[in-house]
């Protein structure tokens, strides 16, 4: 069994990571009626949210994995900075790929959509120094950083999944009550 200092962590993290991609699930799954327009931010929002959250957990416990195998800590620490590079590159194109039309966004919405590009990018390059030992020694905390954020960008989109379709309802009352208060 491990010894590895950081476990308790990288559980934890896969237990919020685990729950918070399965109330996407159900919510949206219950979320959408029959005949509803569904927006490709909606879709885009749930996706990410739930392989997102699936591949924090996977993320969590790789490296319990590899100190099973007697793999020292430092050299767990490279490959798993390392393979964070690959599927945060490999997500990256993936959601830039699906938020085509960029240009139909909000203003808000397309800042918040390069400032999570730009964190996602830091993150890659933080762990590709950390996976070839240049600046970083092959440590915990480059790799918790991408694990944070991971989870902090699960939730935010979570929230939104979560409040937008609300948000829509109250507008549209307030847009029916406005036109119905005219003479």
């Amino acid at each position: 069994m491990t010894n590895m200092e950081n476990a308790d962590q990288l559980l934890t993290f896969t237990q919020v990571a685990v729950a918070v991609a399965g109330f996407a699930g159900i919510i949206g799954t219950f979320q959408f009626k029959e005949g509803e327009k569904i927006r490709r931010g909606d879709v885009v929002g749930l996706a990410l949210v739930v392989n997102t959250g699936l591949m924090s957990a996977f993320y969590s416990t790789l490296p319990l994995l590899l100190s099973n195998f007697g793999i020292s800590d430092p050299v767990v620490w490279a490959i798993s900075s390392g393979m964070t590079c690959v599927i945060y590159t490999y997500f990256g194109i993936d959601i830039a790929m699906r938020l085509k039309d960029l240009k139909s966004y909000k203003k808000f919405n397309k800042l918040t959509i390069y400032v999570l590009f730009l964190v996602a990018l830091a993150v890659i390059v933080i762990n590709a120094l950390n996976a070839c030992n240049v600046v970083f020694k092959r440590e915990f905390w480059p790799y918790h950083i991408s694990l944070i954020y991971s989870l902090g960008l699960v939730c935010y989109m979570f929230s939104r999944l979560l409040l937008r379709p609300i948000w829509r309802v109250l507008r549209k009352q307030e847009a029916e009550g406005s036109s119905d208060a005219a003479p």
